[in-house]
């Protein structure tokens, strides 16, 4: 499973993520909701998904950026509430994700005129784009029973760039993926994997565990 020696094969990539200021900052509510209508995608996908990948770094009820600075700093609960529960599973793209965003900012602040917090020094929010490197493993499979001990062995790094960014930030590898997983007359497994929702998973491990259990059930009822 190391050398690519049939084109029919699968190798895996994976991703390193590197952080970069976009230049744009807001210390109020008003600010912050111009700011998400002007980032790039790339920014909206770095404050929404990278905690999927360092959960350890936000607390369980805010699982993005945007939720805890509104509540950390705004003290505005309610809103950091909409925005933690987010429902990501209907959002199949980061422009839907940013339309629904600014949905709920706008009716909130239509609802609420006494929101006025600003942010004090040094406690603004900074937009934060994300600048993906794509490079490939050494993991390659022939077959589904390969790809099942691929997925148990790569890191959690490479289970993110597949089930998460490769399918938001441009999908090529997915694509490609799920295009030979079709091949392989896997369409009911891809089908499950699609349907996947990533915040459903206390971490990218349980995650990990609960694609292997799918595909382990799927080669123990097909193969």
């Amino acid at each position: 499973m190391t050398d690519l020696a049939d084109p029919t094969d699968f190798r895996f990539y994976k991703a390193r993520y590197h952080s970069e200021l976009t230049g744009k900052k807001a210390k109020d509510i008003h600010e912050f909701l111009a700011g998400i209508k002007e980032i790039d995608e790339s920014a909206i996908f770095d404050h929404i998904y990278h905690a999927l990948l360092d959960y350890h770094l936000l607390p369980l009820e805010y699982p993005n950026d945007f939720a805890y600075w509104i509540a950390d700093v705004l003290h505005e609960p309610a809103l950091a509430e909409r925005l933690a529960n987010l429902d990501l599973r209907r959002l199949h793209n980061l422009e839907m994700v940013r339309q629904e965003i600014i949905r709920v900012i706008e009716d909130y602040l239509a609802t609420h005129d006494e929101v006025s917090s600003k942010a004090g020094p040094g406690q603004e929010f900074y937009f934060i784009r994300c600048i993906s490197v794509i490079f490939p493993t050494r993991y390659v499979a022939s077959n589904i029973k390969e790809m099942l001990v691929i997925l148990k062995e790569i890191d959690l790094e490479t289970i993110f760039y597949y089930f998460i960014a490769s399918r938001l930030l441009d999908g090529e590898h997915y694509k490609k993926w799920s295009d030979w997983l079709f091949e392989n007359d896997s369409h009911e497994l891809m089908e499950k994997l699609n349907n996947l929702y990533p915040y459903g998973f206390a971490s990218m491990e349980a995650m990990r565990t609960e694609i292997v259990r799918m595909v382990e059930e799927y080669l123990w009822e097909h193969l």
